[in-house]
């Protein structure tokens, strides 16, 4: 893998910001396909750009400091003792852009389950492409394993503590970008049908990587969360609590 993707000028160009930003691309390109669709106007749509790369921005960073690495005070110390941010979370990225899209919707008067629909499936394909910088990067990174399906991390540089770098890992950052990606496809064939309620897309796709984000957890290592049990991970607990607020909001629909 290549944690570094190059170096010029004397800086290194590193895989994760700009994988970082191919996804936000990916997700904002997506989103805007769609706006004819749902008759948004070039206002609404640029607002509605803006409001989503905010709350994905500063969710991911606020959940991953309240829940991950020790928690809020220990990631503070942390970031006023090296100045640097000490990772994000997809979950905090997502609902942190999801509340943020609701709120303007709110406040325009415009119909959130449509755009929910579109969301859906904008993050999807943009965590299919992020998770693929994590690939590089070595983070989001898998437990041993002796399976044929093994991934090897040699870099220095890699996320990858120094007790597993060498090791058979199970490629985490791969199932979870491919599951992605066919989620992301799942809601677009569903979309183009259009044979369904405003929503329902929506709900499809928070459910369908819900359940995949849970299972593939369970072989994927990586900083505890403060809310780890002996069973079920952080991102695990959060996973049940999205699965099960997004079906209470769909007896809505």
């Amino acid at each position: 893998m290549r944690p570094i993707l190059f170096s010029a000028a004397g800086f290194d160009v590193f895989a994760a910001p700009v994988f970082s930003a191919l996804a936000g691309l990916a997700a904002v390109f997506c989103f805007w396909s769609f706006r004819r669709r749902m008759g948004l106007s070039q206002d609404d749509s640029w607002g509605l750009v803006s409001v989503m790369s905010l709350g994905a921005i500063s969710g991911a960073l606020l959940l991953y400091a309240v829940l991950y690495n020790g928690g809020i005070f220990h990631n503070l110390t942390a970031l006023l003792a090296t100045k640097r941010n000490q990772g994000g979370s997809f979950w905090g990225s997502f609902w942190g852009a999801f509340a943020c899209i609701y709120a303007y919707c709110r406040a325009k008067r415009i119909s959130f389950r449509g755009i929910a629909d579109i969301f859906g499936l904008s993050a999807m394909l943009g965590l299919a492409v992020m998770r693929l910088g994590c690939l590089q990067h070595g983070c989001c990174h898998g437990i041993p394993t002796t399976g044929w399906w093994e991934i090897v991390f040699t870099a220095p540089s890699c996320a990858v503590g120094g007790a597993l770098l060498g090791e058979k890992l199970y490629p985490t950052q791969i199932f979870e970008s491919l599951g992605s990606f066919l989620i992301f496809l799942s809601i677009l064939v569903r979309l183009k049908a259009g044979r369904h309620k405003p929503g329902a897309a929506f709900l499809m796709g928070i459910v369908s990587y819900s359940a995949l984000r849970f299972s593939v957890d369970f072989v994927r290592g990586g900083g505890p969360g403060i809310l780890d049990t002996a069973y079920l991970k952080t991102s695990q607990l959060i996973a049940i609590v999205s699965a099960s607020g997004s079906l209470l909001w769909s007896r809505r629909l």
